[in-house]
């Protein structure tokens, strides 16, 4: 379709392309009123409630958690006692117990609607039992299907607020980089980030537009993007309680909403029944054993889970469903438009033993992969030539001949007696790592509404990367740490103990023993990656160290990249040279440093082990030797060829199609978790599942009543000072500070040393707009003219920053002198040669950085412009111990270091200053560089500028430009949200060097650098990155 129509975004330099422009665009305050009616009265709204009051209450009741905290006690007071309208004597003589039940719809009053509640359904399977029993199959029920009909969840969302910001119309993101400093106006860039600017989405859309009309419909059609996720969990501390649920999340939303729990984005389509750990019931093991007389039974319960899983989705995906997928429902929807909507599936999240339950593959096969056919030892091959042709090349597809392989082995179980991992099933399936299960979303909505289901399968950075890749190789890191000797774990402990927070909760005090990984979620090995440079660094002898090294900083940098809520054709090219080289240090890493180093297994792998085989004995009933209790080697390769390292290379592909990975990560599935455990805890905790059903209902049942009342029962929040203002400081004059005393009682502080003319110099700079100037630029009749009042200064504890973060969002940063979160950066104004050429070939310093020691504001006069009668106004500054760059340190993408900094010593007269705190970028996390220990020459005596009982400072900082994907942005370039920096982006400035040596087996032309029977990487590398040219934001 032809584009007619490109609609600016506030605030950016991003155009939206729409092949089919809308009337307008869903906004924040888009209220439909109509749906409600006029005639509608508040006993209407809020029935089954009899007053107001009583409203009041049951809302409180069911949206606060069972244990009260402060927050609601706050907000029973504030939002139910002391409302307006709330009379406690109608409270008197309620039935509540029936409100319940008429709120979950378990009553005949009819007051809500039943197509979108909860019904329940056995489920059967159907286990083949082979030829040891009298007959090949047996059926076995599964009783307790608890679901929602996924047609009716479209439909009610569809109309109700939640889809007031849905997005009906696809279209083309595109974004204007500013000019070339030469003047040239660079091309403009495709954007991606939402699924509903995607290229699926606009394809499906487009698809769905040149299709026959429904017989004498001409309402508008869309599409609704479905995007399921399931996963079990368990819903208490102790106990075998668990949840196996499916949720239904919906990319016609915004990705930041969908994120957020209190959005309701999540919605509840399936509680499949109460799992053991395999996902299936417990009497099925004791069904089995009824008519097969033999242990050793995991393969066929293996089969009878992803049985279990296809029919639960065979019956959601419903005849009905899928007459509403080819022919649509008409919806009026929440915006006031009647259309008709068509469901598409584009995304399945979940982690990868649930990925290859509904991908019909086989857990860890010769082919793991869920979305092409890449064998197993071909893996570590990540980001060479051979690797991207097995991906674009050998794609699972779900055709003829994969359909007719499943049924000739189903017949082979079902109809001869064979058994499920038969000699002659394992020939059929095992070479593509496929199953003896009908697959069921081939069987219901191929070829038409989901022409391969294998394409649903996007990739889980949450699962792959920090619970993945990073966790195999930080295990591994520390494993060569135990190997190497010489107390480097205890090191390696102390160092992560000492690293400083940053942020509200970005980077969270580290655990006390972090070689022992207990306990550890996906944020703890994300903290970690961000830090581990700094940790890491010389604890191992060279070459070992600059390896480990290299291959840290290429996982941070990577990582980082793949995690960005925001993409350009830019980055994204960037992301795949970037997994070539990452590609490389991985098998470097392996041939140099693990091949140096004999590792065994860690104390909690040992144990782990010996837990498994335990239980593998005691489940077999056959003799088998007792657990080996003493640690086993490892080999390096165990984290080579695993899917997750696999599916890196994946994910540019996936952004590019249908947006960036924060979409459809599982995250938000493992947050809507904390939700039904937070239900759980209501329940009697037997036959819990119908009662979160209920639950469920009454909770979503009070959000429509809140709805229809109105934006005055919403809880807002307020915002601490106005978004637009880049900085706020406290208006209290309370902590007043005469400069004389103070001068007096700090007299052999070095960090005041020549404080009042600084101070003076920095105002009149700022009022007289002179940047350059230092203190010999302003004569003492000028320094005269500017009079401070009362000749005091007031202090403050807290500095808020705001930022626009490299996605277009708005960012704070919290400024506190008096804890760790006090370091800031600045935007770099060095002379043009210094800070083109950096030092010693180290890329361009961007930025200054400094420690705040004070925030303060104080009331000045000018007499020069107002004379005597001068009215004072009020100017905020920031008393700062200055950084300064190691000269001889290399710092760069190519090299692979972070910037290392020092504190300027005292003997520099600059060693101390002043800032404006607009002049402020945001804060900054700086760790030390432990490797490069402390010293007091920089210094000398200073209770101001060194924390209490402190004598001496870290020699170095590392500048930790990984802690969030904004820091990244701010050093690589390419954001659109960042307006002033100007990066060079090529293959020289990425360190993309020829890989010499390939422990893959692959033959190394020395003279040329080129694989023999493959491209020279190098190329590769440059080919993705030619045409990039100068990325100015």
């Amino acid at each position: 379709m032809p584009l007619t129509q490109a609609a600016p975004l506030a605030g950016s330099d991003a155009l939206s392309i729409h092949p089919d422009p809308p009337s307008s665009l869903p906004t924040s305050s888009a209220v439909n009123t109509s749906l409600a009616g006029p005639s509608q009265t508040l006993d209407t709204i809020i029935a089954p409630y009899p007053n107001f009051s009583s409203y009041l209450l049951g809302n409180w009741f069911w949206n606060a958690s069972r244990t009260k905290s402060l927050r609601d006690r706050d907000d029973l007071v504030k939002n139910v006692i002391l409302h307006e309208d709330f009379v406690k004597d109608d409270l008197r003589g309620i039935n509540w117990s029936k409100i319940d039940k008429e709120l979950a719809g378990a009553s005949n009053a009819g007051l809500f609607s039943a197509e979108d509640g909860w019904r329940s359904s056995d489920v059967t399977i159907t286990v083949p039992l082979g030829k040891n029993s009298d007959t090949f199959t047996r059926s076995f029920v599964v009783p307790g299907l608890t679901y929602r009909p996924l047609e009716e969840i479209v439909k009610a969302v569809c109309e109700s607020k939640a889809s007031s910001r849905f997005h009906y119309h696809p279209f083309r993101l595109l974004w204007q980089p500013p000019p070339h400093p030469s003047g040239a106006s660079p091309p403009p860039e495709e954007v991606y980030g939402e699924l509903y600017s995607s290229k699926a989405f606009r394809d499906a859309d487009a698809e769905l537009q040149q299709s026959p009309r429904e017989p004498g419909c001409n309402l508008p059609r869309a599409i609704v993007a479905l995007m399921p996720w399931s996963d079990s969990t368990h819903l208490a501390d102790f106990g075998t309680a668990s949840l196996w649920p499916i949720y239904m999340q919906f990319g016609n939303q915004s990705k930041y909403e969908r994120a957020k729990p209190s959005a309701r984005a999540c919605h509840h389509a399936a509680y499949i029944p109460k799992a053991s750990s395999l996902h299936l019931p417990d009497e099925i093991q004791d069904f089995i054993h009824t008519f097969l007389k033999k242990e050793g039974i995991d393969p066929l319960l293996t089969h009878c889970r992803r049985e279990l899983m296809h029919a639960v989705w065979s019956l959601l995906l419903s005849d009905k469903f899928v007459a509403a997928c080819r022919h649509g429902i008409v919806v009026k929807c929440y915006d006031g438009v009647t259309r008709r909507l068509y469901m598409r599936f584009f995304t399945y999240s979940a982690d990868y033993p649930e990925k290859v339950l509904l991908a019909t593959v086989r857990d860890m096969g010769n082919c793991p992969c869920p979305r092409c056919l890449v064998p197993k030892e071909q893996i570590a091959a990540l980001g060479t030539a051979r690797d991207r042709d097995i991906r674009e090349h050998k794609t699972r597809v779900d055709d003829h001949q994969r359909r007719s392989t499943v049924q000739l082995a189903r017949a082979f179980i079902l109809e001869k007696g064979l058994g499920v991992n038969s000699v002659a099933v394992e020939g059929l399936l095992k070479p593509q790592s496929l199953v003896p299960t009908l697959n069921a979303f081939s069987e219901r909505l191929a070829p038409d509404v989901l022409s391969n289901f294998h394409s649903l399968f996007v990739p889980d950075i949450m699962h792959e990367w920090e619970l993945g890749v990073w966790k195999n190789l930080m295990t591994h890191i520390v494993r060569i740490l135990h190997a190497a000797k010489g107390g480097a774990v205890r090191e390696f402990n102390a160092r992560f103990r000492r690293v400083p927070t940053f942020g509200l909760d970005i980077i969270r005090r580290f655990s006390s023993n972090m070689a022992e990984m207990k306990q550890f979620a996906a944020h703890d090995f994300e903290d970690s990656l961000q830090c581990f440079i700094s940790v890491v660094d010389r604890l191992l002898p060279e070459p070992h160290n600059g390896v480990v090294l290299d291959v840290v900083f290429l996982s941070a940098q990577l990582h980082g990249m793949h995690k960005l809520h925001l993409h350009t054709e830019s980055t994204t090219r960037l992301t795949d040279a970037t997994l070539i080289e990452y590609g490389k240090a991985l098998r470097r890493f392996k041939r140099i440093t693990c091949a140096a180093y004999n590792t065994v297994e860690l104390q909690k792998e040992s144990a782990a082990r010996i837990r498994r085989q335990a239980r593998r004995r005691q489940g077999s009933g056959i003799g088998q030797p007792p657990p080996d209790a003493h640690a086993m080697p490892v080999p390096a390769a165990d984290g080579l060829h695993t899917y997750k390292l696999h599916s890196l290379g994946d994910y540019t592909a996936s952004i590019r199609h249908i947006g960036t990975l924060d979409s459809y990560s599982t995250k938000n599935g493992e947050l809507e978790h904390r939700t039904v455990k937070r239900r759980f805890e209501r329940t009697s905790k037997k036959n819990y599942t119908t009662q979160l059903a209920n639950i469920e209902r009454r909770e979503e049942n009070l959000q429509r009543m809140t709805d229809a009342l109105g934006p005055s029962l919403e809880r807002s929040e307020s915002t601490p000072f106005p978004e637009s203002d880049h900085y706020h400081m406290g208006k209290s004059e309370k902590n007043r500070i005469y400069l004389s005393r103070y001068l007096r009682q700090h007299s052999g502080d070095c960090a005041i040393k020549d404080f009042p003319r600084k101070l003076q110099t920095h105002l009149l700079t700022r009022i007289r707009h002179n940047r350059d100037a230092t203190e010999s630029s302003f004569s003492e009749s000028e320094r005269r003219t500017l009079v401070i009042e009362d000749e005091c200064i007031y202090s403050h504890q807290l500095l808020r920053i705001n930022y626009t973060t490299y996605d277009v969002r708005r960012g704070q940063d919290l400024i506190n002198p008096s804890t760790e979160r006090c370091n800031i950066m600045l935007l770099a104004h060095e002379d043009k040669d210094a800070a083109t050429e950096g030092t010693l070939g180290s890329e361009r310093h961007l930025f200054w950085y400094a420690q705040v020691l004070g925030i303060y504001h104080a009331n000045v006069v000018d007499l020069q412009d107002g004379g005597p009668l001068a009215t004072p106004h009020r100017m905020d500054f920031l008393f700062v111990r200055w950084f300064g760059y190691d000269s001889e340190w290399r710092a760069s993408w190519s090299h692979r270091r972070l910037d290392q900094i020092g504190f300027v010593p005292d003997t520099d007269p600059d060693a101390f200053g002043f800032v404006d705190p607009n002049d402020v970028i945001r804060a900054c996390h700086l760790i030390p560089a432990f490797a490069e220990g402390r010293t007091s020459r920089l210094l000398g005596f200073s209770n101001i500028a060194r924390p209490s009982g402190e004598s001496d400072d870290w020699e170095r900082f590392y500048v930790n430009r990984f802690v969030d994907r904004d820091m990244l942005m701010r050093y690589l370039g390419g954001g659109v949200g960042h307006r002033t920096l100007a990066v060079q982006l090529s293959t020289a400035s990425l360190g993309l060097l020829v890989e010499t040596e390939d422990d893959l087996g692959i033959a190394v032309s020395l003279s040329t650098g080129i694989l023999d029977g493959e491209e020279n990487e190098y190329s590769d590398a440059e080919d993705i990155l030619e045409g990039m040219g100068e990325i100015c934001v």
